[in-house]
């Protein structure tokens, strides 16, 4: 007697090995998906380094302003202008202000400020003299950050809305300009300034 096909028994154990495979090959392609949006964030929060590096060579030396009011008019009026209008003529690409690993629409400090974005911004630094900052290299600038709120019991560091979003680390950009991935923990050992 010749077979034609498979058994049912064989077609199960066949089908049984696919699922096994699929249950651990899923996890691996997820962390790596996971990896690349990690580098294109990384790459976004060097963009956004560099656009206010070349922002500071423009305005003699002076870091972004979190926010400017170039017309004095009272607060509430139309005419602030955000840190992130201020740098997109730098970077040229608004999707640089945005995370790929960010989850739904909700954005951080700049919601209200011209230009929505997935990164939290070093308030107590902005609009400083850059020679003020004397370990440029230990000071961060930029950093994932989840929506911004002004809550009374609000840590004035900003920093429990830091976003541990890739593979619970935080990319992040410090002023002289490198960018790296970190924690919160890392930065409380390293950075002089908090």
């Amino acid at each position: 007697m010749t077979r034609k096909g498979f058994t049912l028994i064989e077609l199960l154990v066949v089908i049984a090995i696919i699922a096994i495979l699929a249950a651990i090959l899923f996890p691996v392609f997820a962390r790596a998906r996971e990896k690349a949006r990690q580098s294109s964030c990384l790459s976004n929060v060097k963009q956004l380094m560099l656009g206010t590096l070349m922002y500071t060579q423009d305005y003699d030396e002076m870091l972004v302003p979190y926010i400017t009011n170039p017309a004095g008019e009272y607060a509430g009026g139309q005419t602030y202008l955000g840190w992130t209008y201020l740098i997109e003529p730098y970077v040229k690409n608004e999707q640089v202000f945005i995370c790929p690993s960010k989850s739904g629409t909700q954005y951080s400090h700049a919601n209200y400020l011209n230009i929505p974005t997935g990164y939290g911004i070093r308030m107590t630094r902005t609009g400083k003299a850059l020679a003020s900052i004397t370990e440029p290299s230990m000071t961060f600038f930029y950093i994932d950050c989840t929506q911004f709120q002004h809550d009374d019991d609000m840590d004035d560091r900003g920093l429990e809305r830091i976003d541990h979003r890739h593979n619970e680390m935080a990319n992040i950009a410090f002023v002289d300009g490198h960018c790296k991935a970190g924690t919160l923990q890392q930065l409380l050992q390293s950075d002089p300034y908090l």
